[in-house]
């Protein structure tokens, strides 16, 4: 069997670009029938979360669709920029828009071109731009940053590779238990927090956001929470069992 390591090196799915992707964009500018849609969206995910147009302070494309990172799995990211001061009091918490964005998620299936979008809404207090990152206003048709090419190598980075596999052991390992989910909710924490924190630090390029997305990209964190939610379903709920025409219930 090959090592880990080895295997991980072949398949590893972050790319980064000499050009902005082509499917979107024309060097600098995003195709016009791309933002209009993407407008559209998110006009219709405003009217579907009960929020007033006029409390919308921009509404920009950002992630690796607005840089040069982006791969074959790259999400269209919409984030509606909010006034604070212009939405409904009962809507002033970040737990309003994460559940509408949930339920938005849960019931549309929207793409462009074959890429996934996702939309987002906070108040333009709550989330400075990071370093290295792409910001587009889709409203003002502008680049609000506009992205730099880096130096970026993921293959030849033998600590971001170590690193990669360490989380891929213990997600493993954390999925091993038939019925406690302890152990993978708070890796997941820790995978979740590590990551925000160094977006904060470092920018878009930090080694722990391109060890997520790549986890992502490979599928490790949609199985984690997916056991997670599966253990979790499992003991809150009660099944029927068929033995020889007979029912019994079990927990």
């Amino acid at each position: 069997m090959r090592k880990l390591r080895n295997f991980l090196s072949e398949a590893l799915t972050l790319q980064y670009h000499s050009e902005l992707n082509p499917k979107f964009w024309s060097n600098y500018f995003l195709r016009e029938e791309v933002r209009e849609k993407l407008l559209e969206i998110a006009k219709e995910w405003l009217k579907f979360s009960k929020t007033p147009i006029s409390s919308v302070e921009d509404i920009i494309l950002t992630g690796g669709n607005a840089n040069f990172n982006y791969t074959d799995k790259s999400d269209l990211d919409i984030h509606i920029l909010l006034d604070p001061n212009k939405i409904p009091s009962c809507y002033d918490e970040t737990d309003y828009y994460k559940d509408k964005k949930l339920i938005w998620s849960l019931t549309h299936d929207i793409e462009i071109y074959g890429s996934p979008v996702e939309v987002y809404a906070h108040t333009s207090d709550v989330q400075p731009p990071h370093k290295n990152q792409g910001i587009y206003s889709l409203k003002q048709a502008k680049w609000v940053m506009k992205p730099e090419r880096a130096n970026v190598n993921f293959e030849k980075d033998e600590l971001f590779q170590r690193k990669l596999d360490d989380l891929i052991v213990e997600i493993e390992h954390a999925m091993q238990s038939t019925t406690d989910t302890k152990v993978a909710e708070k890796l997941l924490d820790k995978i979740t927090k590590t990551r925000r924190a160094s977006i904060a630090k470092g920018g878009e390029f930090s080694q722990e956001n391109l060890i997520f997305k790549e986890l992502r990209n490979l599928g490790y964190i949609d199985k984690i929470r997916s056991f997670v939610i599966s253990k979790v379903d499992d003991r809150l709920s009660l099944r029927w069992y068929f033995y020889s025409s007979t029912y019994s219930c079990q927990s």
